[in-house]
Order: C-alpha cells, then sequence, then structure tokens
C-alpha cells in the first residue's frame, strides 16, 4: 500500500470515529458479529432468533468480521461490550476495504498510469458515501471487498499483453465474483454477468470448471454455517433473498421510485465531483469505455426494479472512479495547459470533499438511539435497571455492542400494553406522552437530526457577509429517557 492508499483507510476510520452508532440496515451483521463474540458456536442468545428480519442473511460475513476482532476483544479483557469493540468490528471491515481499494488503484497504475492512480486514489478519499459507508456492517459494503478484488482481476484481463496473463485474471475473477454472489449478495449477479460478458473471449474450460468448483463449495458453505446458525435445514439466504425480490417481488413494499433514478439522483450523490471527469474518460479513453459500458448497462437492468436504493450499485463506484481518473490522465495529455487541467480537478476533488464532511457532521446526528443508551449509563450508575429500547431507538444506533452492563436488562420488545411498561425502570422511547407523568418522569431528552433550514433570500447575502453560512442544520428531540418515579421505583432509589 502506497501513502495515499493510507490516507484511504485515514478516511474510512475518521469516519468511523466520528459517527461511532449503526441504523436498522447494519442491525444483522452487526448483532451477528456481536453474538459470535460473545457467545461462540452457541447460539441460544443470538439477537437473530428473536429478531430475524424480513429476509435471512449469511453468517459467513459476520463470523470473518468477529475473527478480525477477536484481537480487540483480548484486549478489553474478554468483554465484548462496548463502542471501542464496536468500532474495531467495523474497522475491520472499512480495512479490508481499503486494502482491496488499494490493489484496484495498483492494476489502475499498471493500465493508465501513475496519474491516473493518484487520481483515483484522491476520488476516493474525498467522496463521501464511499468513507462513510465502507465501515458499516451491510451485505453490501462486506461484498464490495471481493467486488474489488474482481475488478482488479477484471482490469487487468483487459489490458495485459499475455493472454496466460489474461486468461488467468479472468479465471480468478470469475471464482470470486461466484463466491460473492452465491454467499454475500445475489445482487451483485447483474454486475458480475457484465463483467464476464466483456472478457469472453477468455473462457476456456479451466474457467469454466473453477466457477462451477467455486459455486458448488461457495453453496455448501452457506448451507453449512447458515443451516446451523438459523436453525433450519437447508437454509440458503442469498436464495431466499432472491426469491423475496426476484421472483415475489416483494422489495417494492419498501418504496418505489421512477427508472431514470439510479442515473438521475443516486449516481452523481455517489461521485459527486467526480461525475464530470467519468464521463470525459468513459467518452474519451477506449479502455475506459470498456469499463463503463457494461456498468452502466448493469445500472440499466438494475432501474428495472421499482424499489431503488443507492447500496444496490454501490460495486459501479470505484469502476466510475477509475474513468474519472482515466478522464483526468487524458486532459493532462490533451489539453494545452495541464495548469488548468489539475486546477479542474482540484477544485471538484475540493468540493467533493468539503461536501464529505458536512455530510458526515450532518450524519452523525441520525443516530440518537445510540447517543440516549449511552447517556442513560452515565446517568445510572445502580445496578438492576430493566430499560425498554422502542423501535425507533432499536433503529438509530441502540446495538448489543452498546449494551454496557451485566447487570441490567435491555428489552426490546414491541407492541407492548401501557400497563406492561411498569415492569421497567427506565424508558428510551419516542412517545412520551403515552406514559403516565406520575409513573415516569423524563430524565434527558435526545436531540437528533430534523433537516437543513435555508435562510430567506434577502437575508443570504447579510449571513455571508458577517461570515456566516446561509444553511443551518436543525435539530429536535426525538428521543426521550424516562425513569420511573421514586414512589413507583420502590427500593431501586
Amino acid at each position: 500500500m502506497r501513502p495515499l492508499d493510507y490516507a484511504f483507510a485515514v478516511a474510512v476510520t475518521l469516519s468511523a470515529l466520528y459517527a461511532p452508532y449503526t441504523k436498522v440496515e447494519e442491525s444483522f451483521y452487526m448483532q451477528a458479529a456481536h453474538d459470535i463474540l460473545k457467545w461462540g458456536a452457541v447460539n441460544s442468545h443470538y439477537d437473530h432468533l428473536s429478531f430475524p428480519g424480513v429476509v435471512p442473511r449469511s453468517f459467513v460475513g459476520p463470523l470473518l468480521i468477529s475473527a478480525l476482532t477477536y484481537p480487540a476483544k483480548l484486549v478489553n479483557e474478554g468483554h465484548t461490550e462496548g463502542i471501542w469493540i464496536q468500532l474495531a468490528a467495523r474497522l475491520a471491515l472499512g480495512w479490508l476495504v481499503a486494502w482491496a481499494n488499494s490493489r484496484l488503484r495498483h492494476a489502475v497504475d499498471t493500465a493508465f498510469g501513475s496519474t491516473a492512480a493518484r487520481w483515483y486514489a484522491v476520488f476516493s478519499i474525498c467522496q463521501f458515501h464511499y468513507t462513510f459507508w465502507t465501515s458499516r456492517l451491510l451485505g453490501n459494503t462486506l461484498a464490495l471487498v471481493p467486488m474489488l478484488l474482481a475488478q482488479t482481476l477484471w482490469l487487468r484481463s483487459m489490458t495485459s499483453s499475455s493472454s496466460n496473463e489474461r486468461q488467468r485474471c479472468y479465471r480468478q475473477m470469475a471464482a470470486i465474483l461466484t463466491f460473492t454472489c452465491v454467499v454475500l449478495r445475489f445482487d451483485t449477479a447483474v454486475f458480475a454477468v457484465a463483467m464476464l460478458i466483456t472478457g469472453v473471449s477468455n473462457v476456456t474450460r479451466r474457467a469454466i470448471a473453477l466457477s462451477l468448483a467455486t459455486f458448488a463449495l461457495s453453496v455448501l458453505l452457506a448451507v453449512a454455517v447458515d443451516s446451523y446458525y438459523w436453525r433450519q435445514c437447508w437454509m440458503w439466504p442469498e436464495l431466499q433473498v432472491f426469491r423475496f425480490n426476484a421472483i415475489d417481488s416483494r422489495s417494492s413494499e419498501w418504496g418505489v421510485s421512477p427508472p431514470h433514478y439510479y442515473f438521475t439522483r443516486f449516481l452523481p450523490k455517489l461521485l459527486l465531483g467526480a461525475l464530470p471527469l467519468t464521463c470525459v474518460g468513459a467518452l474519451a479513453d477506449r479502455r475506459a469505455t470498456r469499463l463503463a459500458a457494461p456498468y452502466v448497462a448493469a445500472i440499466g437492468i438494475f432501474s428495472a426494479n421499482p424499489h431503488k436504493e443507492w447500496r444496490f450499485i454501490f460495486p459501479a463506484v470505484p469502476v466510475f472512479y477509475v474513468c474519472a481518473a482515466a478522464g483526468m490522465a487524458h486532459l493532462r495529455r490533451t489539453a494545452p495547459s495541464s495548469r488548468w487541467v489539475m486546477l479542474v480537478g482540484a477544485s471538484l476533488a475540493a468540493g467533493s470533499l468539503v461536501f464529505a464532511v458536512l455530510a458526515t457532521h450532518i450524519s452523525s446526528l441520525n443516530y440518537p438511539g445510540g447517543q440516549a443508551l449511552a447517556m442513560l449509563h452515565t446517568m445510572e450508575s445502580a445496578p438492576g435497571v430493566k430499560v425498554h429500547i422502542d423501535s425507533l431507538a432499536a433503529m438509530t444506533g441502540v446495538a448489543r455492542f452498546g449494551q454496557v452492563r451485566d447487570d441490567w436488562v435491555y428489552d426490546k420488545t414491541e407492541d407492548l400494553l401501557p400497563s406492561q411498561f411498569g415492569n421497567y425502570t427506565h424508558l428510551i422511547t419516542s412517545q412520551p406522552e403515552l406514559h403516565n407523568s406520575s409513573d415516569f418522569s423524563v430524565i434527558h431528552v435526545q436531540f437528533g437530526y430534523a433537516g437543513l433550514r435555508v435562510a430567506p433570500p434577502k437575508l443570504v447575502v447579510r449571513s455571508l457577509l458577517s461570515g456566516q453560512l446561509p444553511v443551518s442544520v436543525h435539530q429536535e428531540p426525538l428521543l426521550w429517557i424516562l425513569r420511573k418515579s421514586r414512589r413507583q421505583l420502590g427500593t431501586f432509589v
């Protein structure tokens, strides 16, 4: 790894430190990594048995993350709870992505030259989603590691002058893509097919045999691991996900978007300042065109699905960064003044970096649940606390890593009757009005992000002249910590 590769790892680390909590999208993988660390193979206490989610996910990824996090548990004297252990789990994944990203940057250096390689690293560092989300335990991020390795091999298979080298890279790429689709994320198959078609001239019997063998072994791995952890025979999670999304088409229950959304909304947000240079590279450099075209086609296929999320096209981001880097290298070779090219590139990167810093700050305000639970730990030191965590708190930062008191009870039971809340000493709730003030009293209000406020047009100039931004972050109360009244609490107080 080169200095710029380490700089990317530092950017990922700083993002994780600034926003250490997690949200509902990360819940399964984060809780699974915790439970494996804490309980090992004994899975009767695992979170997913009580809260299985809409579709099952594989334990193969969490097993890897928990193994990489195990040294942090030893340093923590065998304890698995604490925000630092949660950060260790996140950084284990984030640094894996950083390492895989360095492999692709090295391939860019070989294929396009050192100028393109440096700009690829710069674009990676300056983009919000690529630094903020690469340490977050999502299936999409776990799959990004092998996808980056596959893209590295894909680029080498396109640019190598040796036919044996091209075939070897294609063969290894096919095996990695097969594993990724079968075990980690089935939807990466769309990108995998696009990549494999472009190198069809490199298909050999050895490539086919290796892919078939990888498919069989990957299915065996997934079924063996997940049948045990899910307590179901022949459990293959990604097959269940494929049936849910592709066959039953139930993903639209979580919202629908127009067909153009990936191209008009998500890609501009993901690429930021790299977007215009991506277009330059894809149009001006034939090698970049061969990279971009299959991914544009794959995103077009994704667009046919009514339910759209930027996470689904996350593997496309590094490929488009390669195209942007190739665009910068092309402009430096052909433009009359390389100084102006550098100025434009630096301005686009700087603008992206400023946006990334602001977006990271705003995003750190989206975890009131984790912040409220941490506040409760600082406010209460007595043993025997029994705290109920409502749905909003559970979805906005509360994870088992944060449940640091072994002598407390943390309960996320849903749909309780009003009379049942009397069984708890504390509540973290988004609806304090539902609880009788004679039984519970508010001891803390947790604020969270509620949007941006823009100054009226007539005040914008005045704000700028006074050195203030005309846009401010608006926060509002989202969660309340309630404590049982002294009369109801009895001997607890």
